[in-house]
């Protein structure tokens, strides 16, 4: 959905939005139902603030079992929006440290998408599990460990480290 700065800016209430999200392109897919609130406010010609929060609902796979995860979370977020072209040489206009909090546009229009998107990904934790004591699948066989014990071998024999299990049997 696209939101129009100067609409909103000057209408002063918050837009509601609920969305569903699909991320095709990463790995795991994931999908998640959003509902976002954005405020948005001119600060000064045109520099427009853009604050938010999301609830959202997020479906993955476990990273140790792949077994299906939901994740719920609350996301606040805060955007300083200018609409003129991106200046191509930050060190010759002397950037400050708050220039980096700003993104810049051609047109006074931000696709609410693009804005969720962003802030799941940030959000997302960096290893998604079922459970704080998801045992994973076993590496051998590929059996679920927290479905059933499998028959594998607890040792392996080709491996360099095999001589120091004989070792210490002795």
């Amino acid at each position: 959905m696209e939101i129009l700065l100067a609409d909103s800016a000057a209408k002063k209430n918050s837009l509601t939005v609920k969305e569903l999200i699909q991320f095709s392109d990463i790995e795991p897919e994931l999908n998640a139902e959003v509902v976002a609130k954005f405020l948005v406010s001119q600060r000064e010609g045109n520099i427009y603030s853009l604050d938010g929060s999301l609830i959202a609902a997020v479906v993955t796979c476990c990273d140790r079992c792949t077994n299906t995860v939901e994740l719920n979370f609350e996301q606040e977020f805060s955007y300083q929006l200018r609409v003129e072209e991106e200046p191509q040489m930050a060190a010759e206009y002397g950037f400050g440290e708050e220039d980096c909090d700003v993104v810049y546009l051609k047109e006074s229009v931000v696709e609410s998408g693009d804005i969720l998107r962003e802030q799941l990904l940030l959000a997302l934790p960096t290893t998604c599990l079922c459970s704080d004591t998801c045992k994973g699948l076993c590496d051998r066989c590929g059996i679920n460990l927290n479905e059933k014990q499998c028959k594998c071998k607890e040792t392996n024999e080709d491996s360099p480290f095999a001589i120091l299990k004989k070792l210490q049997k002795n």
